[in-house]
């Protein structure tokens, strides 16, 4: 069993004003003390609940709920010189009894303008922050880490999670171990309620009941996400729909101004190929007319010049005889009256013409006034016949519940006089008497599918259970997998420190701790026991190793204690010290004496003189002087052997020394004697040679020189050589009493530390008597050193012992192998029932699906007719349809018939008209003539008076014929002439109309086949669809001519293209989505056209639909489909919204809601009733349900009720009062909405509508005592005492906290805070409030102004006093230490646990 996690640390790192602070728990408790404006509020906030779920919304920054704190402010203020800054905040737990970590955390990175980046992340390998992870890094200064830089930091020994969610569910799984996020969410929407300052101003039991009731879970967005989904999908459809409506009306408005341009644009091309034709038939006609007459009028000049000789000869004679009788008065008289004669007898004419065609005119009209009036009864005959027709087709229509034929009738009565669009009704009447037809065979089909159904629901019911009761049971094993896996960890990390030779480091242990984050299928504990393997057969290699050093040193100790004595026997046997020789020295002398070579080494030949023999370090100076130089070892060799010895012999070396020829002034025969066993005088004299040849310099130094420096040559100087000697040079061999020495160009010097031992018999055995104690001291060195040898490798082998059995005990990976099994088949099994599952409910989806088809379409049809949704009302219906069908024949035949008389009673009315005008203009034309009749029969009269008085009578019958002739003779010769000319004239005009017409006959023809082209073109365009016009060219424009004529001849088409262009650019606007242009048509045919031609160009619109592009014509009947299609799918959306997400999918939530909620009162009041209080005093806690609002809403106890059930298996009347239910909720949403005006939207609403919190209410209940139970009301709770209220108040909301961790691990930690704690509680009963969060084992961090928590009812507690005087830009970090006994001031917050540990250790020890 896993020890209990407890909160360890909280740290912030570059956050607020803190740098790099930590706050060490101390039993996993803390209070943060401070005035406003400290700190300690934004401290704590920062962990609770911030690190348990990773939300920075700001209202839960806050503990007064307000959205002001924002989590950019506590990094960048607005006075902040800097752009950017990153910090971080943690959390770290540990477990209570072994040193297990676990570190939880969040960074955030600030800049400015733009978005808050955060991470989170967790450290589950035992590293700590601040000990042995680090959150930032040291260049100069502190740098904190950037988000890629942690996770390379934290590499396997943890996580970083970019999503909130991830984080939250990580916490959970780990730390507290809730079965799933949303009770977790629970408990920390209970921790941020029961956070709240607000108990310190309302005290009283109403707040509680308020606490409890906005700690409970509401519905989240994801449980609302399928309604919400279906909500904007449904306000999409419906934003689509207006959209696409709004297009169809400004399309509409467009393709009718389009169609009549359209159709005047046809009628002109086939009118022009019209006039074209007929142009040419007329001038091929006009050419053959010309000819004929061409010939004629040449026949007719030469009849013509006979005639104009002929009269110019007559003109002569009677102008003469006319001159003669024309002297009188009389002539002009005569000449005036006859002139007015000839006028008033054609005025007569004239008028009697006028007459006779003003009575013509007037039978006609007379004819056609006969003829409307029969048409007219004929008309009124049709139309009552036709309105009995439609009033036998209205109660048809009723029977069927068509009410389209409402708007029919009405449309058809405003529009009687004219073409109806038959087609359109009569594809609407066919499509309901299609539906009606298959409404009927659907409600066949219902029953059986609905028998089908219920069987699959009753297996899916019994699967579900099963499947439930598998997840719950797959969720429990998670928990036990993550259990065994921190049960584990807390063993491995319990074994670590338990062991003394099999010893892992902090980075070893997080690397084997990673075993248990990411067991798993094929997670292998051999890995895990290869580590400890290496690690073991490491230390057992280091150990084997040092075992066998001690004992390769034991014997090396017995080796040399065998030698030691042995040595010491020799040196007790008088052998004397000799100076250390290399082996090939000794091989030299051994070489010596088997060739009988005499030799005497130098020390053993001389003493130390008097001069020096009383001063010891002098001798040793020079002792050592000839050492190094190796004159003191050398050999004195007789001079005849000098090339025996010199000659080289491998592996042999040596010194020798040979008299010179020189000697120093001063030299060693100074200070040296020659032994007394030198008495040989050859011998003598060689060594007395040889000590005066080595100079004895004293100290006085040469330019430029140290003493005994290279340069050093002081024995040289000292004097003049003897006979046969060289004066001094830098190849002398000296040496100085301070030691130093020369060897020909090389100097040196001694240590000085050298005792003489070599040099004289008594030095000798002083030496052997120094070597003798040495090793005496030497044997029992080493005897001891033997012993404790002897004793370490015991000591070893017990550790090897120990070693292996730390290795043997390391914790096995049982418990995780079984609970991986057994999770493993749980969710094998889940997945097998999940499969069984999904395969009942795609056979039930299939089928509720066909029925729920069969039943929308059939409901559809009802709803669209209007109809009971009964067989036998589609039956009856059925049969009103096809009555109705055969009126609708018979209606359109007459009315058909109708507008024919109509017609012809136009056509007549039209006739009369042109009449009455061609009458009036007649009669304007009669009267001018009698007005210039009458004034001309005045004049006449008046000549004729004037005649009678003249002698006119006697001349006028000679004057008359003469005057006749002549006034004839002008006329008849200009008649001649003119016609003559006009003749001439006609055949050059003939003759050249002739060539013209040829050319026009050839023009005609080529614009024939250009306009023909242009009428093809514009017909194929198919934009004016008109009966029989598929024939040939010239038929087809013929028959759209006399088809259009009437309807566009009178068309004014500038006016109708401003027409088109104006509603073009009112409503493209709402067409955008379909890129509708103008463009021109035909514009290529224009390059045909010849100068007179009518342009081919014609205006066009056009649209792009589904990327492709389309005429104008057709976007209508694609926006058409697309409003059907989305009406369609609004009433399938809003079915599904009622009865698939609000009473199944929302309800089931809200049900388990509802259980679980239940559930936790009960678990708070088994807690409250396990209590005692020292006053007796019981708490109790209800639940209680509302009232229904409105009379379609249900009493929160039946709602709860039917919610228990599923939907699908519900009777139909209870589905039908759920739905109504919902819909009474639905429509109380929209309705608010609405009245907000835009500023609450219709999901917020419904959301607020659907929290089943407010459908409950608290109440709290108490007893003392003997007394009977009694609400506790805010008036009741002002009786109480000080401690009672206390109790009152936190008794309830510190069990309703127990009972929801109870819903975790039972290794959880029990973490609460509280912000201004017990600020509404007095002094004394402050100790019974944390002996209350003692006893609830809560881990906790609180603050407060004026609290130290100083009481006995706590055994530890760290206290941090907060500074921030002024508002200073830093936080002063003061800790404080309470042991149960005294408050202790800390130097350093860090050694709160150092000295919290040694605290309560003391403490025991006293207690005991």
């Amino acid at each position: 069993m896993n020890s209990r996690w407890q909160a360890s640390r909280i740290g912030l790192v570059n956050f607020w004003y803190y740098d790099d602070q930590e706050f060490p728990f101390v039993k996993g408790r803390m209070l943060l003390r401070g005035s406003n404006g400290s700190g300690k509020s934004v401290t704590m906030q920062s962990v609770i609940p911030l690190l348990l779920d990773g939300n920075m919304s700001p209202e839960r920054l806050d503990p007064f709920g307000s959205r002001d704190r924002k989590m950019s402010s506590y990094l960048l203020e607005e006075d902040d010189g800097r752009d950017e800054r990153t910090g971080y905040l943690y959390l770290e737990f540990k477990r209570r009894e072994s040193d297990t970590w676990l570190t939880v955390g969040m960074g955030i990175r600030a800049r400015r303008g733009k978005p808050l980046d955060k991470w989170y992340f967790s450290l589950s390998d035992g590293r700590r922050v601040g000990k042995d992870f680090l959150l930032y890094k040291e260049i100069g200064e502190k740098v904190t880490l950037s988000k890629k830089e942690l996770e390379n930091r934290i590499a396997g020994g943890g996580q970083v999670f970019e999503r909130q969610a991830d984080y939250m569910e990580y916490v959970n799984r780990q730390v507290f171990g809730f079965e799933t996020v949303e009770e977790y969410k629970e408990l920390i929407d209970l921790l941020i309620q029961l956070r709240t300052p607000k108990l310190s101003k309302d005290f009283k039991p109403s707040v509680v009941n308020d606490i409890l009731s906005d700690s409970l879970q509401p519905l989240s967005d994801e449980d609302l996400r399928p309604m919400s989904e279906a909500i904007e999908n449904m306000d999409t459809m419906n934003l689509n729909l207006k959209a696409r409506e709004a297009g169809y009306q400004a399309a509409e408005k467009i393709q009718r101004v389009l169609d009549r341009y359209n159709r005047l644009t046809l009628f002109e091309k086939a009118d022009r190929c019209c006039e074209n034709q007929k142009k040419l038939s007329d001038t091929e006609r006009e050419a053959k007319n010309q000819a004929d007459e061409t010939e004629r009028s040449r026949k007719r000049v030469l009849a013509l010049e006979q005639e104009i000789s002929e009269l110019d000869a007559r003109r002569d004679a009677m102008e003469k005889e006319r001159e003669s009788l024309s002297k009188s008065d009389a002539v002009s008289l005569k000449s005036r009256e006859l002139d007015l004669a000839d006028r008033i007898r054609t005025r007569e004419s004239l008028l009697e013409e006028k007459r006779r065609q003003l009575d013509a005119k007037q039978e006609q009209y007379t004819e056609i006034e006969g003829k409307k009036k029969q048409e007219e009864d004929r008309a009124y005959e049709k139309e009552k016949e036709l309105d009995g027709i439609l009033e036998e087709m209205q109660s048809e229509a009723e029977e069927m519940s068509f009410d389209e034929h409402d708007f029919f009738r009405e449309e058809l009565k405003e529009n009687f006089n004219e073409a109806f669009s038959w087609d359109t009704h009569e594809a609407q009447f066919r499509k309901i008497k299609d539906e009606i037809s298959r409404g009927a065979e659907l409600l066949r089909e219902v029953e059986a599918r609905q028998r089908e159904a219920d069987d699959l629901l009753k297996k899916r019911e019994k699967q579900l259970r099963e499947t439930d009761a598998a997840q719950r049971r797959e969720s429990e094993l998670e928990s036990v997998m993550v259990q065994a896996e921190n049960e584990w960890k807390e063993a491995l990390y319990s074994w670590n420190g338990k062991n003394t030779e099999l010893k892992f480091t902090p980075e070893q242990m997080r690397e084997m701790a990673r075993f248990a984050d990411e067991y798993g299928e094929k997670s292998d504990f051999a890995q895990v026991r290869q580590t400890a393997a290496d690690l073991w057969i490491s230390r057992k290699g280091d150990l084997d190793g040092e075992a066998r050093r001690k004992r390769d040193e034991l014997r090396d100790l017995e080796t040399a204690h065998q030698e030691i004595s042995e040595e010491l026997a020799q040196w007790e046997s008088s052998r004397e010290p000799e100076p250390p020789r290399s082996d090939a020295v000794q091989k030299n002398r051994e070489r010596l004496r088997e060739k009988g070579i005499p030799y005497q080494e130098f020390y053993k030949v001389v003493e130390f003189g008097k001069e020096l023999s009383e001063d010891p370090k002098r001798c040793g100076r020079l002792e050592e002087a000839l050492l190094e130089m190796g004159i003191l070892d050398a050999l004195v060799v007789e001079e005849q052997y000098r090339d025996q010895v010199m000659e080289a012999d491998p592996g042999c070396a040596d010194r020798y020394l040979f008299v010179q020829p020189h000697y120093a002034e001063k030299s060693l025969l100074d200070v040296l004697d020659l032994n007394e066993s030198v008495n040989d005088i050859f011998f003598n004299q060689r060594i007395t040679g040889i000590l005066g040849n080595i100079a004895l310099g004293g100290k006085k130094e040469t330019d430029g020189a140290a003493p005994g420096g290279p340069g050093h040559t002081g024995s040289v100087h000292t004097g003049s050589a003897h006979t046969g000697s060289t004066g001094a040079g830098g190849s002398m061999t000296a040496v100085c009493p301070d030691g130093s020495y020369q060897i020909g160009v090389v100097s040196g010097t001694v240590s000085g530390e050298h005792e003489a031992g070599f040099i004289g018999v008594q030095a000798r055995e002083k030496n052997r008597q120094a070597k003798i104690a040495s090793c005496r001291e030497l044997l029992a060195e080493n005897e001891q050193r033997q012993e404790v040898l002897q004793d370490e490798v015991s000591v070893l082998e017990q550790r090897i012992d120990q070693l292996k059995k730390e290795y043997e005990s390391l914790p096995k990976d049982t418990d995780m192998q079984t609970a991986w099994k057994m999770l493993a088949e749980a969710r094998l099994a889940v997945e097998r029932m999940r499969e069984e599952g999904a395969r009942l409910e795609q056979e039930l989806m299939e089928v509720g699906e066909a029925l729920r088809e069969l039943k929308r379409q059939a409901a559809e049809i009802a709803q669209k007719l209007y109809l009971n949704c009964s067989y036998e009302t589609f039956r009856r219906a059925d049969e009103a349809a096809s009555d109705y069908r055969q009126h609708f024949y018979q209606l359109r035949s007459g009315h058909e018939l109708f507008l024919q008389i109509r017609a012809h009673m136009e056509e007549l009315g039209e006739r009369q008209e042109i009449l009455d005008g061609e009458m009036d203009q007649i009669r304007y034309e009669a009267g001018c003539a009698r007005r210039e009749l009458k004034k001309e029969q005045e004049e006449h009269d008046s000549i004729l008076r004037q005649l009678e008085l003249t002698d006119y009578e006697q001349i006028r019958q000679k004057l008359d014929e003469c005057m006749e002739w002549l006034k004839e003779y002008p006329e008849r010769l200009q008649s001649c002439v003119a016609e003559k000319t006009q003749n001439e004239e006609r055949i050059r005009v003939l003759s050249e109309q002739s060539a013209q017409n040829e050319e026009r006959i050839r023009e005609l023809r080529r614009r024939e086949e250009y306009l023909e082209k242009c009428f093809a073109a514009e017909q194929s365009l198919r934009y004016v669809e008109l009966p029989g016009t598929e024939s040939e060219t010239a038929e087809a424009a013929e028959k759209i001519r006399s088809l259009l004529a009437g309807e566009c001849r009178d068309m004014d088409k500038e006016q109708i293209i401003r027409s088109l262009n104006q509603v073009y650019f009112e409503n493209r606007g709402f067409l955008t989505d379909y890129q509708i242009m103008q463009t021109e048509l035909f514009e290529e045919m224009d390059q045909e056209a010849q100068k007179g031609d009518p342009s081919a160009k014609r205006l066009d619109i056009a649209a792009r639909y589904q990327g492709v592009r389309l005429p104008f014509g057709r976007l209508l009947t694609h926006l058409e489909e697309e409003i059907a299609e989305l009406k369609d799918l609004i009433k399938a959306g809003d079915r599904e919204l009622f009865e698939d997400i609000l009473a199944n999918t929302v309800s089931r939530k809200i049900r388990g809601k509802i259980n679980s909620s239940n559930a936790w009162v009960e678990k708070m009041n088994s807690l409250m009733g396990a209590m005692n209080t020292s006053s007796g005093l019981k708490l109790n806690l209800r639940w209680r349900s509302r009232t229904a609002e409105t009379e379609d809403q249900l009493d929160t106890k039946e709602l709860v009720e039917l919610l228990k059930k599923d939907y699908r298996l519900m009777r139909e009347d209870e589905a039908a009062k759920l739905s109504a239910h919902f819909r009474s909720k639905v429509e109380e949403a929209r309705r608010h909405a609405r009245d907000s005006g835009g500023m609450i939207s219709f999901y917020q609403v419904m959301k607020e509508t659907l929290d089943y919190r407010k459908w409950f209410e608290f109440q709290l209940f108490f007893q003392k005592g003997g007394e009977r139970v009694k609400e506790l009301t805010n008036s009741v709770f002002g009786t109480f005492s000080g401690g009672e209220k206390a109790m009152a108040m936190y008794v309830p909301l510190f069990s309703a906290v127990v009972a929801k961790y109870q819903g975790g691990r039972p290794d959880a930690p029990r973490l609460i805070s509280l912000d201004e704690a017990f600020a509404g509680v007095d002094n004394r009963n402050i100790r019974d409030m944390f002996r209350l969060m003692a006893e609830f084992q809560f881990d906790f961090i609180i603050n407060s102004q004026v609290l130290w928590g100083d009481c006995d009812t706590l055994d530890a507690l760290a206290i941090y006093q907060l500074l921030r005087p002024e508002n200073a830009k830093f936080v002063t970090v003061m800790p404080y230490l309470w042991n149960g006994h005294a408050r202790v001031m800390l130097e350093d917050e860090s050694e709160m646990e150092k000295r919290a540990v040694s605290e309560i250790e003391k403490q025991a020890a006293q207690e005991e």
